[in-house]
């Protein structure tokens, strides 16, 4: 491309000065046709009766375009088409590629001063609409979209790159969950990385920032000789003296690589590099139940409230047959994908027998999900799991919990004591009242009036008892889930 472009300059030296002298003949083309940039501003002045100070202006101008513009105008454009597609935009590290594009904007210094004045400013007005046109071409070409790696945003499901995943134990091959017929396609939003940030992690390449908070980040990432793009978790590197919040992220590892896939965001791979633990994660469309609500609305269709319903119901089952207790289900943690809902964040998942996490102060949890017995010394087992799904599907045709209240005060006291919110309740009845006799059993305060886990869940909402286990009984609530998920303008 650079050296393309030398060659139509050296070609066009030739040809646009006659082009410019027969269409406008005269002085022009004998004064600014034969006069180069270093010429003296006397010369210039007499050959064009102007004033000695308006000619040696006009040198100085041609001086700071030919050797200044024309130069740093070419570096740009160069620059910005060879960096395009690189992680934030980074500058190649290839010495032969550097000097290739120093080779080039030294030519164009050196025919900076052999060229007339009127090619100066032609090149100029040339250079500036190839610098424009490459940056279109960046803005269009940033995150490249191929067959195996479909642009990603709201709208498309990427699929597992192949990378080495964590042994999963006691885990079946989850079945495949048909997509959207119509789903849009669009880039995933992501900043880009910030100039002292490191551009690879664990064989990742590091593509953008996806979200950052203030404990860890997460990253747009591709596997290096691979095409599929993942989300990379990993903790900043100022925390990385801090053993707690390495332990708690070594737990979240092994949590999620131990959870069934179907409805809950897969973990492909893990590891430590240079001392920094990352986690990468499927990379997954759609927004966040929260921020779809915020925007869209509470669900209106009964079979898309459904759907959310059982596939909630369904991860969940995933989660505590292994033992588990997710702990802080919310609509925040719950994606919603043009595959169905999917499950997020076991952050502070804990087993049931209380030996895998050490609580200091007040137990994990959003309060406005947390169910009564995690105000207590009890354990908290599934059935708080149970409670905080009903509170999500209240909120999804609700538009807030059911406990929401004005203060902390006021939303301990519904949830210990007053109750949940009869409008809130009201709104799940009106559209699904099967649903609704589910969500008042698994708002029961005393634990032991729920349906147990979230397999109970399941049977419960499916009225198959024990038999909503079986395999083709699981076929037929993903097919239904599959089904009342069209109906959902995502």
């Amino acid at each position: 491309m650079a050296w393309g472009e030398l060659v139509l300059g050296v070609v066009g030296c030739f040809f646009l000065p006659r082009l410019v002298a027969f269409v406008w003949p005269g002085h022009l083309g004998h004064g600014y046709l034969g006069r180069t940039i270093l010429s003296s501003g006397y010369a210039v002045a007499r050959d064009h009766g102007l004033p000695l100070a308006v000619g040696w202006i006009l040198v100085g101008v041609g001086i700071a375009l030919g050797l200044v513009v024309w130069p740093l105008l070419g570096f740009l454009t160069q620059r910005t088409l060879r960096t395009t597609g690189a992680p934030g935009g980074a500058w190649p590290s290839s010495v032969a590629a550097r000097v290739r594009v120093g080779v080039v904007v030294a030519l164009r210094c050196a025919l900076a001063v052999v060229l007339p004045f009127a090619m100066i400013f032609m090149v100029v007005v040339w250079q500036a609409v190839a610098y424009v046109a490459s940056r279109k071409y960046r803005n269009g070409a940033e995150v490249p979209a191929t067959p195996d790696a479909p642009t990603v945003g709201p709208g498309y499901a990427a699929p597992a790159p192949p990378v080495h995943p964590q042994p999963q134990p006691h885990r079946q091959p989850a079945p495949y969950v048909p997509t959207q017929a119509a789903a849009p396609v669009s880039p995933v939003p992501h900043h880009p990385l910030h100039p002292n940030e490191a551009r690879t992690i664990g064989g990742y390449q590091l593509l953008g920032r996806i979200g950052a908070g203030g404990m860890g980040t997460v990253y747009l990432a591709r596997r290096e000789g691979a095409a599929t793009q993942v989300a990379l978790k990993t903790i900043n590197p100022e925390l990385l003296d801090n053993a707690d919040l390495l332990r708690r992220f070594q737990r979240e590892s092994e949590v999620l690589s131990m959870v069934p896939g179907a409805y809950t965001a897969r973990v492909l791979d893990s590891g430590v590099d240079a001392g920094r633990p990352y986690l990468a994660m499927e990379l997954l469309d759609g927004r966040p139940l929260d921020a779809y609500l915020s925007v869209q609305g509470p669900i209106r269709t009964p079979e898309a409230l459904r759907a959310l319903a059982l596939a909630l119901a369904v991860a969940l089952s995933g989660v505590h047959r292994l033992g588990l207790v997710h702990r802080d289900l919310k609509p925040a943690n719950i994606m919603l994908t043009t595959a169905g809902p999917r499950l997020l964040d076991f952050g502070i998942a804990d087993l049931v027998d209380g030996t895998r996490l050490t609580r200091t102060g007040t137990g994990p949890g959003t309060l406005t999900y947390m169910a009564p017995e995690q105000f207590g010394e009890e354990r908290v087992g599934p059935a708080a799991d149970v409670w905080a799904w009903a509170c999500c599907v209240v909120c999804a045709a609700h538009g807030t919990s059911p406990f929401a209240a004005t203060n902390t005060g006021a939303v301990i006291r519904r949830i210990v004591d007053t109750g949940p919110e009869p409008a809130a309740l009201a709104a799940v009845h009106a559209l699904a009242p099967e649903l609704a006799a589910a969500v008042g059993r698994a708002l029961t305060p005393d634990p032991a009036g729920r349906p147990a886990d979230g397999a109970a869940l399941v049977d419960l909402l499916t009225s198959q008892g024990s038999q909503g286990h079986e395999p083709t009984q699981l076929d037929s609530v993903r097919d239904e889930i599959t089904r009342g998920w069209r109906t959902l303008t995502l």
